[in-house]
């Protein structure tokens, strides 16, 4: 009994080792073969073709395991009616089949892989319905075969195809054309109407460390920055055959009066701790975005390309920007004039104009305390319920809502919500004036309102308090430069005049806060879109709602005396 349980696990261990040295010997040139057709980087209409379309054929085969290099030969038959565009790799055989088209390949030993991408046409021979593509893959001792059934359609004639073939074209070459070039948009391809048209506004890397921390992102990580899109690219394309392609996008900067191709433009990768500010690898192409993309088959369609900077060698200036796509020995060129600008000078002004105001405030601290001891605790407090019906009724909304008006509005959703900030909030601060005619109580309002809003939304951010600080000294200055607190008796019409004069200083406070968001948040704004929330947001909000709180404060101050 002994000896039989022996002779079994003997017998058992003999059959392992054969199992495994048979499964050696099956992958010791172990071979995988992949082939597409109709290939697209989306991997859509896979296995379809309609009309007269070109679209390309994909082989991958993938070798392992193998001791030494090893010859191949590819061959692809092709049915009735389906040619390939000519390769000096591959060579074409006509057989009463259909067309054979053939190459060799060496695969490397151990492992390695081998690919192609081949453009093949429909001509009026190839039927409606199923087809076959038969590829085989030989070396000296084996094969692999695979067969690709796709289906064809005659599909519709469409008035650009028409056109083309009136002017007789090459329609090898002529199958497919830019159609446009937008620039910028966003990352979802919207433009957006409060940047200038073809202008890229690029970072100033001088500040960049400064920038970083007063919004509270810390050191400044320069792959981050490199490798961060200045803008992008809406490329229409447009595709009468209804091709499908796989074509390479480059972007370039050409120097108007040269004509030749200028540094500014980039291709961004990885960066690692040698390189850090920089690109580690190459990639053959200098002084150019590049990309890569692929018509599905659809007449138009519309692609979303990044361009990428390189902030050290850029050059602000007039270009033409070169957009070509090519690929498979087609290629097609548009140019569109762009500007390169960097917004510096009002930036760095409105940022020094609100350090200087951040330093006024604090050397007249004292003043505040003053002001506090003059209007007593009855008027404290009414400073503090002022503060706070200005945080409930404007940041609180403005905070809750303003994105969503953003979806609805765009751009313009800051004339609503200007409303609150400009009309309701210099009714508030009008009101209280008229009521305690005291220096430093629109600064006590506006830092118990900043408070509020750091206190509930966690608001304590370096460009806040140097915003609110902005407020308090030009609002602070215009009111003693017009003698509104040295003032006996307020009338209409000397109200009026400083309504006006509030409204053209809010205005004033508009432009700074809009320059700081762009040095600080690079959020750039066109001329058009900084004037037209000067007007309206600041001069045409504040001075209404200046002379309303006039009115308000002659009631308010009639309520309190009774």
């Amino acid at each position: 009994m002994l000896q039989g349980i022996c002779m079994i696990k003997r017998n058992f261990c003999w059959i392992v080792i054969a199992v495994f040295m048979l499964s050696q010997t099956a992958f010791a040139e172990g071979i995988n073969l992949e082939t597409v057709y109709p290939y697209s980087l989306e991997h859509k209409n896979i296995y379809k073709t309609v009309g007269s379309a070109t679209n390309p054929f994909y082989i991958n085969i993938e070798s392992y395991d193998a001791p030494e290099p090893q010859d191949v030969n590819v061959e692809i038959l092709l049915p009735e009616g389906l040619t390939f565009n000519e390769d000096d790799d591959w060579q074409g055989v006509k057989t009463g089949k259909g067309l054979i088209i053939k190459r060799s390949w060496t695969l490397p030993a151990n492992y390695g892989q081998n690919f192609d991408l081949l453009y093949l046409r429909a001509n009026e021979k190839l039927t409606e319905g199923k087809h076959d593509i038969v590829v085989k893959v030989s070396g000296k001792s084996w094969q692999k075969n695979n067969n690709i059934t796709f289906t064809h359609e005659f599909g519709e004639k469409n008035a650009d195809a028409i056109n083309l073939q009136e002017k007789q074209l090459d329609s090898s070459k002529f199958n497919w054309y830019i159609q446009s070039v937008t620039l910028p948009v966003d990352n979802l391809g919207n433009k957006d109407d409060r940047i200038q048209e073809r202008t890229i506004y690029i970072k100033d890397t001088a500040l960049e460390s400064f920038r970083n921390r007063m919004t509270g992102d810390g050191a400044t990580n320069w792959a981050a920055v490199f490798n961060h899109p200045a803008a992008h690219l809406l490329l229409e394309m447009r595709n009468p055959q209804q091709d499908t392609r796989i074509l390479k996008f480059r972007a370039e900067l050409i120097d108007k009066s040269t004509g030749e191709t200028a540094v500014g433009l980039c291709t961004a990768s990885q960066s690692d701790n040698e390189t850090e500010h920089g690109w580690s690898g190459k990639s053959g192409i200098e002084d150019a975005s590049t990309a890569m993309i692929s018509l599905d088959g659809k007449k138009s369609q519309a692609f979303i390309i990044p361009l990428y900077v390189d902030y050290f060698r850029v050059v602000e200036g007039e270009y033409n920007l070169r957009v070509t796509v090519f690929g498979n020995g087609q290629e097609k060129i548009q140019e569109v004039p762009i500007t390169i600008a960097k917004k510096r000078s009002m930036g760095l002004f409105a940022v020094a104009f609100s350090f200087g105001c951040f330093i006024l405030v604090c050397l007249t601290i004292g003043q505040f305390k003053k002001c506090i001891f003059d209007i007593g605790a009855k008027g404290a407090i009414t400073i503090a319920l002022f503060a706070a019906v200005a945080f409930g009724s404007i940041v609180v909304p403005t905070t809750l809502f303003g994105d969503l008006l953003h979806v609805f509005l765009g751009p313009f959703s800051g004339l609503l919500t200007g409303v609150l900030n400009g009309v309701l909030l210099y009714l508030l601060v009008m009101s209280l004036l008229v009521i305690y005619r005291k220096p430093g109580i629109v600064a006590l309002m506006f830092l118990l309102k900043w408070m509020l809003a750091g206190l509930m939304f966690g608001r304590f951010t370096p460009l806040g308090i140097l915003s609110y600080m902005v407020y308090i000294v030009v609002l602070e200055s215009i009111l003693y430069i017009s003698g509104f607190y040295r003032k006996q008796e307020l009338t209409s019409g000397y109200v009026f005049i400083v309504a006006i004069l509030i409204g053209t200083a809010d205005a004033f406070i508009t432009m700074i806060n809009l320059e700081q968001m762009m040095f600080f948040y690079r959020l750039y704004y066109a001329d058009w879109y900084i004037g037209l929330y000067m007007l309206i947001n600041g001069l045409l909000y504040s001075s209404i709602g200046s002379w309303l709180g006039y009115k308000v404060g002659i009631k308010l101050q009639q309520v309190m005396g009774e």
